[in-house]
């Protein structure tokens, strides 16, 4: 991105253009540091003259265009070996735009700097081979199955630290830079040097990974081309969906059928009563019961040049079977076809300068993974394959290695509709339209700006901040689809089905302000929008208890929210129910388990999550496991007593790398038990709430903490005050509900009580029942309370008519009207009749 930045001035005679005047001050640090570089290396030489500064110079100027004596040339345009001869050739010639300089160095004797300049690149090159040849030899014996990045000088290993323990399809979290070794793990965030990699890679843990047979790891997921050709073709042969897509009547979409095919974007069935996929060739071709699915590809690098040259530059080493992407099989023809068939028609449909993409570049990429959504069921969202499937992005074919802007939007169909009509490359989020992994961090870095369009909601706007932090603010626009109008279009899609004007809406796009300083006029809009729409603001809603909506009006981001309740009242079940209701909701949740171990919460969940026990059908287990492994929750490996500070760090990195909202901590007292004694533990209990209620501003996410009830306190009158520890528990929280038993110790009826409220002040009680058959709550209506009755001594019975009368009137059964001596109780509308 920077040498693109530099490039481009220098083209420009210095005057750098508008779009790259953020990168100005790197540019001069790139400079300085380069020059001062050379300087070192001419003192050492003993060849500080002003002829070598001037050939040093001009040499930083050749880099600057592209011709660089010390690194390779990009590895999607060259391998290594060509890249070195040619750049050879460039500087002993003078081609290229190194001018007249760099052409007088062909005479070593007139400019002695040459020979330094000649030696320095082959040294360059020696080390740049030793690596390759380190990196190919370690990953054999390893017997590794390396994966292409999203990257293009970029491999995806296993990770020395982390891998041990996992399942294959999760151990490859490592991304390993060829040209510099180093690597960084997205998982553990462990990092360093190729040195340091192959150090942690030797010790036993990671050694007892790799495979004892000769074989190795199986390479990722391949599709057949004739099942995604299929799949392509199928939405054009359904008439009433491919016209909702491509119509331009009121209510359709208005995509282009060109822009459709240059995306993949195609058409399968799924059955709906068992969404499970056995095949493609099923997916493909539906059978009875199955609905209408849209099918959306992802794609990534099919292989780079270091896998490519694998066989050919070390033919001596022994590399594993399928190692390199030749092995692989023939090119995607399937992913060809879609954007030979459509790229001239592309190319004036969207008429921008990336609109073209594809043609050179298109054997680069496979597609690793489709996403399937229900055409007509809202809740039916699948993957293929959800086991071991590469890091790949919607869209990312479409952005070429010129392209220098990217927009990065929550949905397929809205990253459709945005480089429909702007022409600029766009792609949509993996993991839901709030979640942004770290491997799509990395394919998003080589851009210089970046879009960010996301839903026009107040969750949308709450994430499209955060990702925006994420990626650097110095690079990125937030796009507000309303501009302002609360009927406005919620994204980029609907605005194009009412026939706005997408590009105008582009060109609004704001970057976001200083978190820690505002005015009013950078809130008079949000008050505005928050006073005239109070049901826009409410947080995510949930579907189990519609009383909680009721009262809390749904989560919220940025709040602090104590259940406390008697010891066995099931605060935990509770819990794990809401937080997976708001999870199945798309809230990246982080469960924090100190009490119960996580696999016995699991096993609850997923059986919450199933609406039935999975203990009592073995056999639906593996298909449960699956469709609960799709949602975005995640728990800590911590049990017991834990340090606060520890526990903060975990929180910190969950929030950046999973896009957590929501973290539970169940329970307080377990994590704080054992640091502090006496009086000191209140103290630690508070500085712990203190520091839950900081991170939940700070990092917008909304923290859930289950806390005990004072030993000394009854159960039966309990209020505000009887949370255990100081009054700065329920200070801190925004939110305070007590769970407490309704009825006798054996009834299963349980009351939410609602204590606190800083939102708008709702209080009041929710009453739920357990079901043993779901091991869930649900909500129930409010019991009816007892109506004042009387004790009458009747001197004479009553007759069978007139005790139906005091019945009726009672509202009871007759049997509810004798007391445990045999008296009547008679209300008081049944005296005369009494008489």
């Amino acid at each position: 991105m920077l040498c693109n930045s530099l490039l481009r001035a220098a083209a420009c005679g210095g005057r750098v253009s508008r779009p790259s005047l953020r990168l100005r001050n790197k540019v001069a640090v790139e400079a300085r540091r380069y020059l001062a570089t050379v300087k070192t290396h001419e003192a050492l030489a003993g060849k500080a003259n002003e002829t070598g500064k001037t050939a040093d110079t001009d040499r930083w100027l050749k880099s600057v265009q592209g011709i660089d004596p010390f690194k390779q040339v990009h590895p999607r345009t060259s391998t290594s070996t060509s890249t070195s001869t040619n750049t050879s050739a460039a500087i002993s010639t003078g081609e290229g735009e190194g001018g007249p300089t760099a052409a007088a160095g062909t005479d070593c004797s007139r400019h002695g700097e040459c020979g330094h300049a000649h030696q320095s690149h082959s040294h360059s090159h020696s080390h740049n081979n030793q690596l390759e040849h380190s990196i190919r030899e370690f990953l054999g014996s390893t017997r590794q199955h390396p994966r292409a990045g999203l990257k293009a000088d970029e491999l995806v290993v296993k990770c020395p630290v982390c891998s041990p323990g996992k399942p294959r399809r999760l151990a490859y979290s490592a991304h390993l830079n060829t040209n510099t070794g180093a690597f960084v793990c997205t998982g553990c965030f462990e990092q360093g040097s190729w040195e340091k990699y192959q150090e942690l890679a030797r010790r036993r843990n990671f050694q007892n990974t790799i495979p004892r047979s000769r074989a190795t790891d199986p390479p990722p997921f391949e599709f057949a081309e004739t099942t995604l050709m299929r799949l392509q073709s199928n939405l054009t042969n359904d008439s009433d969906i491919y016209a909702a897509l491509t119509g331009q009547e009121k209510g359709q979409l208005r995509l282009r059928p060109e822009v459709l095919a240059q995306y993949g974007v195609g058409l399968g069935f799924v059955n709906a009563d068992i969404p499970e996929i056995p095949d493609l060739a099923a997916l493909a071709e539906g059978s009875g019961g199955s609905v209408p699915c849209l099918v959306f590809p992802r794609t990534a690098f099919r292989t780079n040049s270091f896998i490519e040259s694998s066989r050919d530059s070390d033919p001596e080493i022994v590399l594993p079977a399928g190692y390199g992407g030749r092995a692989r099989g023939p090119r995607n023809a399937a992913l060809a076809s879609m954007i030979e068939d459509s790229g001239k028609l592309a190319s004036s449909a969207v008429g921008g300068s990336d609109s073209s993409v594809g043609y050179a570049a298109l054997p680069e990429f496979r597609t690793v993974q489709l996403k399937i959504v229900g055409w007509n069921t809202a809740d039916l969202e699948m993957y293929v394959p959800v086991d071991d499937a590469q890091a790949g992005l919607f869209g990312f074919h479409i952005a070429s290695a010129e392209s220098s802007d990217v927009i990065l939007t929550g949905h397929e169909l809205d990253a459709v509709a945005a480089y429909q009509e702007t022409g600029i490359p766009a792609v949509s989020l993996p993991k839901g339209p709030y979640q942004l992994p770290l491997d799509a961090m990395r394919a998003l870095e080589r851009f210089e700006r970046v879009y960010v369009w996301l839903d026009d909601d107040h969750q949308g706007v709450a994430a499209a901040e955060l990702i925006t932090r994420k990626l650097g603010v110095d690079r990125c626009l937030i796009v507000r689809t309303k501009g302002g109008d609360p009927q406005g279009a919620k994204s980029a899609s609907i605005a194009l089905a009412r026939g706005m004007d997408l590009g105008g809406i582009l060109e609004r796009s704001q970057p976001v302000q200083h978190d820690k300083v505002l005015d009013f006029s950078a809130l008079r809009e949000a008050v505005k929008f928050e006073v005239t729409n109070p049901d826009l603001i409410r947080g995510v809603e949930s579907t189990d208890l519609p009383g909680w909506n009721a009262r809390f009006k749904g989560l919220r981001p940025g709040e602090l929210t104590i259940l406390s309740g008697a010891t066995g009242s099931g605060k935990t079940t509770v819990i794990s129910q809401m937080s997976l209701d708001f999870c199945k909701s798309g809230v990246s949740t982080l469960w924090g388990s100190f009490e119960i171990p996580n696999v016995r919460l699991a096993t609850r969940m997923m059986s919450q999550f199933a609406k039935r026990d999975v203990s009592k059908a073995p056999g639906e287990i593996d298909y449960w496991s699956r469709k609960f492994e799709q949602l975005p929750m995640y728990f800590l490996k911590f049990h017991g007593s834990t340090q606060p500070e520890t526990v903060l760090e975990t929180m910190r990195h969950a929030v950046y790398a999973y896009d957590v909202k929501h973290i539970i901590i169940d329970n307080l007292q377990f994590m704080m038990s054992m640091q502090a004694k006496g009086m000191d533990k209140y103290d630690a209990q508070d500085a712990a709430i203190a520091t839950f209620r900081q991170f939940a501003t700070d990092e917008s996410v909304h923290i859930t903490v289950v806390a005990h009830l004072r030993k000394d306190q009854p159960a039966t009158d309990v209020d505000i005050n009887s949370i255990f520890g100081s009054a700065k528990v329920t200070q801190e929280a925004d939110n305070v509900v007590i769970l407490q038993r309704h009825g006798n110790s054996e009834s299963k009826v349980r009351v939410l009580n609602v204590l606190k409220n800083r939102f708008d002040g709702t209080l009041g009680k929710i009453y739920i029942a357990y079901d043993p058959d779901t091991l869930g709550f649900s909500e129930i209506p409010a019991p009816r309370a007892r109506k004042t009755i009387k004790v009458v001594k009747s001197a004479v019975r009553l007759s069978m008519a007139d005790r139906l009368v005091a019945e009726a009137e009672a509202g009871g059964s007759f049997e509810d009207l004798i007391d445990d001596s045999g008296n009547e109780l008679l209300p008081p509308a049944a005296k005369g009749v009494a008489a």
